[in-house]
């Protein structure tokens, strides 16, 4: 469905950060890239969801010289925006939205048939460890067995007279549970905002807090047969940022004005 994703020369942070118009319009820019539009759309969507600084990969993306990289840029980050416009993202985004909302606390009837299955898999373990067993290892695995079945027992029929202790042994919610819920759905509100404008605007601060600190100057060393930043502060920055560095001054000074312009209308 997709091609291999990497990062694409000049264009990619500003693909990464900010969606469709009129595709016949822009059919010219993708055919140069070499990008089917359901590729496209595709990759775009998981870049916004995901806040990652990838697209398809474009063979012949050297065919923008560097003096027309700005132009292009424009033309897809106008692509870009009026895609993540449209009805279809929106749908996508309310349905990936969704499908990411964490269950919170595992309900009494999930732990106890999570339960009763890891006893069968201990049951299955430890009836093949008896085979070989002798001695007091073999009593022991004996007696754990009878542990096994004593507990699956009590949680399967609610007449047994153990029932009520292993149900409530089981289910009482503990407090790491609780915080764990709680970190979860922070987590969740935060990377899937209630809207896909509160979306973007996210996605699109993100990029600009990290093109902020890019110094295009800075000085590059071989290092076997790659180069590397002489600097080791820089050398440790992320894989996002070195990616935004190699797009060069001219086309990050493009995205930026674009993103930022983008967000403006977005308050």
């Amino acid at each position: 469905m997709k091609k291999t994703i990497v990062a694409i020369f000049a264009v990619v942070p500003l693909l990464s950060a900010l969606g469709f118009k009129a595709i016949k319009y822009y059919a010219d820019v993708l055919k140069t890239l070499q990008i089917e539009t359901a590729d496209a759309k595709e990759s775009i969507f998981i870049n916004f969801q995901d806040g990652v600084l990838d697209f398809p990969y474009a063979p012949l993306v050297t065919k923008f010289a560097v003096g027309k990289r700005p132009a292009a840029v424009k033309e897809l980050g106008d692509l870009i925006k009026t895609y993540t416009e449209s009805p279809e993202f929106e749908e996508r985004y309310k349905a990936a939205r969704e499908e990411a909302k964490p269950q919170g606390i595992q309900s009494d009837a999930d732990k106890i048939q999570a339960r009763l299955e890891q006893l069968e898999k201990d049951r299955e373990e430890t009836m093949h460890d008896m085979e070989k067993a002798t001695g007091d290892k073999k009593n022991l695995l004996y007696h754990t067995l009878e542990q096994i079945t004593k507990e699956t027992t009590a949680l399967s029929i609610q007449s047994d007279p153990n029932h009520d202790y292993y149900v409530k042994k089981l289910t009482k919610v503990k407090g790491w549970e609780k915080d764990m819920a709680s970190e979860d759905f922070k987590e969740w509100q935060k990377n899937y905002p209630l809207t896909v404008k509160e979306l973007v605007k996210h996605r699109l601060a993100e990029f600009l807090e990290l093109t902020g600190d890019i110094d295009f100057n800075a000085k590059l060393i071989k290092d076997g047969s790659k180069m590397v930043f002489a600097d080791p502060v820089l050398e440790a920055k992320s894989t996002e940022w070195k990616r935004c560095f190699r797009c060069g001054k001219e086309t990050i000074t493009v995205a930026r004005a674009y993103a930022q312009q983008w967000l403006a209308t977005l308050k």
